[in-house]
């Protein structure tokens, strides 16, 4: 499938060396299993570059999970990504399946993964280093065939040397990095932009 038709199919308005650039490589890395980090600033549309990621490969017919770590409380975080048994804690009503038995088989989006606890980094590591997983409340151990597609606004480096995210765990996940620009790093597609919001609106 040409950019074109990339362009197209998900609705990216734009022909920017720097968007392209984004685009193709996304489309080149879609067929491994390869960890993938989007990186951007907000609003930029890394969420349109995990689907485009997960379409164009092996596990497509299988769930893309998306989540966004940075609205889950700390407190849930682990019970959200890994399940939890019932009566595990406190309204713990009934037994859980994580977002990483969701998504076995298929990808799993980690939406603003520098938000993560560092506690939850560790589990996180474990599970991209081997597919094993506890749930919160068992000593059983889980298993998981997922691919990981994780993005991030923040400076992830910046984040390591201060302590707040895991050297090892960003090797990990950035395995390859596909680099979303935003507008302002774009200008020359902002006419572009402003015809398609005016056809759209003239349509309406």
């Amino acid at each position: 499938m040409d950019i074109q038709n990339i362009k197209d199919r998900y609705d990216i308005i734009g022909n920017d060396p720097q968007l392209i650039l984004a685009i193709n490589k996304a489309v080149q890395v879609a067929p491994t299993d390869l960890s993938i980090l989007i990186t951007g600033e907000s609003g930029v549309g890394k969420d349109i570059f995990s689907r485009i990621i997960h379409d164009g490969g092996a596990r497509k017919h299988k769930k893309l999970v998306p989540v966004n770590c940075g609205a889950i409380p700390e407190g849930t975080i682990e019970s959200e990504l890994f399940g939890h048994l019932k009566g595990s804690f406190t309204g713990a009503d009934k037994n859980r399946k994580g977002y990483f038995e969701e998504a076995n088989g298929g990808t799993l989006f980690l939406d603003e993964v520098g938000e993560l606890p560092m506690s939850t980094q560790v589990m996180l590591l474990r599970v991209l280093q081997n597919g094993e997983y506890l749930k919160v409340g068992s000593s059983k151990v889980e298993k998981t065939d997922v691919r990981v597609v994780a993005a991030t606004n923040v400076d992830l480096m910046y984040a390591i040397s201060r302590g707040k995210f895991r050297e090892d765990l960003y090797h990990r996940i950035s395995v390859i990095v596909v680099q979303v620009p935003s507008l302002d790093e774009r200008k020359s597609d902002i006419p572009l932009l402003v015809k398609y919001f005016v056809d759209q609106i003239c349509t309406e």
